[in-house]
């Protein structure tokens, strides 16, 4: 089902204006896939509309049969915003099918030539949007841009989850800018990522790993990714062994399922690239030399799981881990 709510004017927000390149304005659809995000969906709606471009047309929410309020809190927004040009739709999924099939049910009906993907339990940071974005301007052979994934720091944290949710996001960060440098496609972190609606058009249901898809997609068709470090979203990461592994082993069992089907290799699963960079990193935390063991020895008993996973297909297109889920009073970093 879907619902719309029209905007009829446009506040004024002091943006750049975003060219296609051919004198004519790109329109941007921003897309957010949500299922039971009741307590942070309106939070990321408003941080949103207060910072919306002259270039966004609409905010599309899939919900992904949710069984709380987050359809209700998308349409008490949108009905409060009047002074917003955009369009603002809601995608109402009858069950749950997992978020490859609510991101599909957005690029069916997306209008801009642009569309940005983000979780519905993110942070942003001023004018995260328009960084990420940018770059389209620049190079029309440019079909995919990564924005930079920060950790929430929360008061309370476990340590060790706390130093390995930071470990991790700069090693991707580092990684990335490597990659970048190289002229080749960096990891895409598909809490927080946009492309060209050409790329792609339909989203398969069973794809666990879509920035990936998404990224591979457009390499195959000649066009390149990259890396934007400057356009900043924060998310909150597992809090506890257990959903950290669970965490670990889906996400690597995404990339293998990758490998596995479209004979593409995720950067971060190629140990020739990751070593480096680890080595460079964990010198800097030598201090926290257990740590980065004990993450290292975590991995290790993630990847053989994470690969027969791929292999026999039993990557479950749906996962949710309630640990990583933030409370819309914790600061950001």
């Amino acid at each position: 089902m879907q619902v719309n709510v029209h905007k009829k004017k446009m506040g004024e927000v002091e943006t750049a204006r975003i060219d296609s390149g051919r004198n004519k304005p790109m329109s941007i659809t921003i897309g957010i896939p949500a299922y039971n995000e009741e307590e942070r969906i309106g939070h990321l709606l408003n941080e949103l509309l207060c910072q919306l471009n002259s270039n966004v047309v609409e905010i599309v929410v899939s919900d992904d049969g949710s069984t709380d309020r987050t359809s209700d809190v998308v349409l008490e927004i949108a009905e409060k915003t009047g002074d917003h040009k955009c369009e603002v739709r809601l995608l109402k999924g009858k069950k749950r099918s997992g978020k490859a099939a609510a991101i599909d049910e957005i690029l069916k009906t997306a209008k801009g030539d642009i569309v940005v993907l983000m979780d519905a339990d993110m942070r942003l940071s001023r004018g995260c949007v328009d960084r990420l974005v940018e770059p389209f301007s620049k190079d029309k052979n440019l079909c995919v841009v990564s924005g930079n994934i920060l950790p929430l720091n929360t008061q309370g944290e476990s340590q060790f989850f706390s130093f390995a949710s930071n470990f991790q996001r700069q090693l991707n960060d580092q990684l990335s800018r490597k990659l970048v440098d190289m002229n080749t496609a960096p990891k895409v972190n598909g809490a927080f990522f946009a492309f060209r609606r050409r790329v792609i058009s339909r989203l398969p249901q069973t794809v666990v790993s879509d920035d990936e898809y998404i990224s591979s997609r457009a390499q195959a068709q000649g066009y390149k990714v990259t890396y934007v470090p400057s356009a900043v979203v924060y998310a909150k990461d597992p809090l506890n062994l257990r959903d950290y592994l669970s965490k670990r082993r889906r996400v690597l069992g995404g990339h293998f399922l990758i490998r596995n089907t479209l004979h593409y290799i995720v950067p971060t699963t190629r140990i020739d690239l990751v070593l480096p960079e680890l080595g460079k990193l964990s010198a800097r935390y030598w201090r926290k030399s257990f740590y980065i063991l004990a993450l290292m020895i975590f991995e290790g008993l993630c990847r053989p799981f994470a690969f027969s996973d791929a292999t026999r297909g039993r990557v479950s297109p749906c996962y949710r881990v309630e640990s990583s889920k933030f409370d819309v009073m914790e600061k950001k970093h």
